[in-house]
C-alpha cells in the first residue's frame, strides 16, 4: 500500500514536470513567433532614429544657406550680385551634402515679399534608411527650411524723361504727368489710392505748354515713377476744355511696382471716367507698350535704326518682362484711348532705368 502511494506520488511529479517543460516549450514558440512579427517594428524604430539624424542634419545646413542667402540678396546693389548669391548657395550645398542627384538635388527660391523682406527657401528630397520598413512610411521626405530677413526699403532716384513726344494731330487733348506710387498695400487703400506727387510734364497743345521739369516728385521707400495720361475727348484745340471734369475726361495710370531684387517693373495699368467715376478695361483694351532700350539709340524705330516697333495699326503691344537695370531705358507708347487705332504711337515717353539710392548702412537683420 505504502509503495503503491510512493509510486502515485512519483507517478504525479513526473506528470506536472512533464506538463511544465511542454508549456516551456509552448512559450518558446510563442516568443520566436512575436520576436520574428516585432523584428520589423525594432529594426524600423532603431532606423527612424538614424534618419531622423540625418534629418536634423540635413536641416541645419540648409537653414545656415538660406540665411547666408537672404542676407547677401538683401545687400546686393545688383541683379548680378543678387545671382551671385545662388550660385554660392548651390556650391555650398553641394560641397556638404553632395549632389543629391538622385532625387532631383536642391531646390532655392527666393522672393521679395515686398520693398522690405526678402524670403529664401531651401529644399532636398532625402531617401530614408530605414523608416519606410514601418507599414505606411515613405521612402523619401522633403526637408525644407525658410529665412527672411529685413532692410531698409530702397529708394529711387527721379529724372525727367529723355523724350516725351506727343501727337499733335489727334483730336483728343492729351497730358502726361509723374507721380509716385506706394507697394504698400495699406497705402494703396488711403483716398489716393498710394499716388502722390502728381506733376504734369508733356501735352500736345499747339505749341506744347511749358513744365517746369525741374520739379519733378521725389519718391521715398517702397514708391516708384509712375505715370498717368489725363485725356478729354476732342478738346486739343479747345484750351477751356483742357482742365474740364466731367464725362469727356479720363484718367490712366500705369501704377508702377519695381521688384527689389530684379529690378523687373510691373505695370498695373487703370483707367476710369472723371465724370462718372466708371472704370475702363485697360486689359481687354490695352492701351500701353513698353520696351527695355539698351540705349537712347535703341529706342528709335527699327527704319531708323532702333528696335522699337515702326507705325503699324492693329498690332499687339510688346510688354517689357526683363530687368530695367542702371543705364539702360524703358520706351512706353500709349493708345489715347482704349480700343484705338492701335498702333501705341499716340504719346511716346522714353526714360531712364531708375537709379537705386545707395545707403550705407541697410540695417538688414533676419526676421525668421
Amino acid at each position: 500500500m505504502f509503495g503503491q502511494l510512493i509510486a502515485g506520488r512519483a507517478y504525479g511529479t513526473l506528470t506536472a514536470m512533464q506538463t511544465l517543460t511542454r508549456l516551456r516549450r509552448c512559450e518558446d514558440g510563442n516568443i520566436l513567433i512575436m520576436f520574428a512579427l516585432l523584428l520589423p517594428v525594432i529594426f524600423g524604430i532603431g532606423g527612424a532614429v538614424v534618419d531622423y539624424g540625418n534629418a536634423i542634419r540635413i536641416r541645419s545646413v540648409e537653414a545656415t544657406v538660406a540665411d547666408a542667402t537672404a542676407l547677401l540678396v538683401a545687400n546686393a546693389d545688383t541683379t548680378a550680385a543678387a545671382a551671385e548669391a545662388f550660385n554660392l548657395a548651390n556650391a555650398q550645398l553641394t560641397s556638404t551634402l553632395g549632389t543629391q542627384s538622385e532625387t532631383g538635388g536642391f531646390k532655392i527660391t527666393g522672393n521679395w515679399l515686398d520693398g522690405s523682406n526678402y524670403r529664401v527657401t531651401v529644399s532636398m528630397i532625402m531617401k530614408t534608411a530605414f523608416i519606410h520598413i514601418l507599414p505606411g512610411m515613405p521612402n523619401q521626405i522633403e526637408i525644407s527650411t525658410a529665412a527672411t530677413v529685413n532692410r531698409v526699403a530702397p529708394v529711387y532716384e527721379t529724372s525727367a524723361p529723355s523724350l516725351a513726344q506727343l501727337s499733335p494731330e489727334a483730336a483728343d487733348y492729351n497730358r502726361v504727368y509723374m507721380y509716385c506710387y506706394s507697394s504698400d498695400p495699406k497705402r494703396q487703400k488711403d483716398a489716393d489710392a498710394g499716388r502722390r506727387g502728381l506733376t504734369p510734364i508733356a501735352d500736345n497743345a499747339s505749341p506744347p505748354s511749358s513744365y517746369d521739369t525741374s520739379k519733378m516728385p521725389v519718391c521715398g521707400q517702397n514708391e516708384a515713377v509712375s505715370y498717368m495720361l489725363r485725356n478729354v475727348r476732342d478738346a486739343r484745340t479747345t484750351p477751356s476744355r483742357w482742365n474740364e471734369i466731367g464725362s469727356n475726361a479720363y484718367n490712366y495710370y500705369t501704377d508702377l511696382v519695381i521688384d527689389t531684387g530684379t529690378r523687373v517693373q510691373t505695370m498695373n495699368m487703370k483707367g476710369n471716367n472723371v465724370g462718372t467715376n466708371a472704370t475702363i478695361d485697360v486689359v481687354k483694351y490695352p492701351m500701353l507698350e513698353t520696351i527695355i532700350c539698351d540705349s537712347l539709340k535703341d529706342c528709335s524705330p527699327k527704319s531708323s535704326g532702333g528696335i522699337i516697333p515702326d507705325r503699324k495699326t492693329g498690332r499687339s503691344p510688346n510688354v517689357a518682362k526683363a530687368s530695367c537695370e542702371e543705364g539702360k531705358y524703358m520706351y512706353y507708347g500709349w493708345e489715347d484711348r482704349p480700343g484705338g487705332d492701335q498702333d501705341y504711337d499716340d504719346i511716346r515717353l522714353i526714360v531712364s532705368c531708375p537709379k537705386q539710392v545707395k545707403v550705407v548702412d541697410k540695417k538688414i537683420r533676419i526676421v525668421e
